[in-house]
């Protein structure tokens, strides 16, 4: 990687990795974990829902652990802060799902000027919390349809908000599982390339690609040493789970656990450093 404005360019020959917790907030059990896995073991920054049950509380647990954090923009769960947007909203007013937001994302932007009120809404609140978001990533990687891209850069723009995630599967397509999560892996191979000349443009600095997402809830200790062996040079994102079972978060089941205990001990450190790699936060790619 170089110095230069974006992740994109080749250079450097160490191995630096982000370890990024998602779904912050969502749940009691996962908050906890989300802590224990950066207090104990190697979660390095969080990404912190908005909207969520608990995010006043996870705002105060990251700034009194002095846990990085970005901001977790969401269309997909839960309730809009700014009420209900045109065209995206469920009769009841929620988001609308994830499959059914990538449909809608896939047939044309839904009113542009509620969605930028609402990400704008979201990105406000964390900063009201007294934390300073040291990245922005999208919850079910929406950044990456044509038709909010430039919106999410507009706002991290506006907001002074410098490094992004890059939602490019870093594995080996051919690792890449069968079914429904096969698809939406080759679909986000399909979009992620046209995100390379926007973020040059804007001096906006990603990791080189997304680690973690053909194990999305099959995440454990083998896969994670796996990743640590096979990491190229430069810098890359690695996207975990870690919680405990948290009936308050739809998505808290026993495969939080694996992780967590997956991104927990000692031994971690010794295999870390036996492969040259430094663990790095959003912060440091400025």
């Amino acid at each position: 990687m170089s110095t230069g404005p974006t992740s994109f360019s080749g250079g450097l020959r160490m191995r630096r990795l982000i370890v990024n917790a998602d779904d912050f907030g969502a749940g009691s059990a996962t908050d906890r974990g989300i802590l224990q896995a950066f207090r104990r073991g190697i979660v390095t920054s969080a990404s912190l829902l908005a909207n969520a049950p608990h995010t006043s509380g996870a705002a105060i647990m990251a700034e009194d652990a002095g846990l990085p954090v970005g901001v977790h923009l969401n269309l997909a769960d839960g309730y809009p802060l700014t009420g209900p947007i045109p065209g995206l909203s469920t009769g009841n007013g929620r988001f609308p799902g994830k499959k059914q937001l990538r449909r809608i994302l896939i047939s044309g932007p839904p009113e542009p000027d509620a969605v930028r009120r609402e990400l704008a809404a979201q990105i406000e609140r964390i900063m009201e919390l007294g934390l300073t978001p040291d990245h922005i990533d999208t919850h079910q990687h929406f950044f990456l349809f044509p038709s909010m891209t430039g919106l999410v850069l507009d706002l991290a723009g506006e907001y002074d908000i410098r490094a992004l995630r890059m939602p490019l599967p870093a594995e080996d397509p051919a690792d890449d599982p069968e079914g429904a999560l096969g698809e939406e892996l080759a679909l986000y191979r399909r979009l992620a390339p046209a995100l390379r000349k926007p973020l040059e443009q804007r001096s906006i600095r990603t990791p080189r690609g997304l680690f973690g997402m053909p194990r999305l809830n099959r995440f454990d200790r083998p896969a994670l040493e796996q990743i640590i062996r096979q990491l190229p040079p430069g810098n890359w994102e690695l996207m975990v789970h870690p919680g405990h079972v948290d009936r308050e978060n739809p998505f808290g089941g026993p495969p939080r656990e694996v992780e967590l205990q997956a991104l927990l001990g000692p031994h971690l450190d010794d295999l870390i450093a036996q492969h040259g790699i430094r663990l790095i936060d959003f912060g440091a790619l400025q």
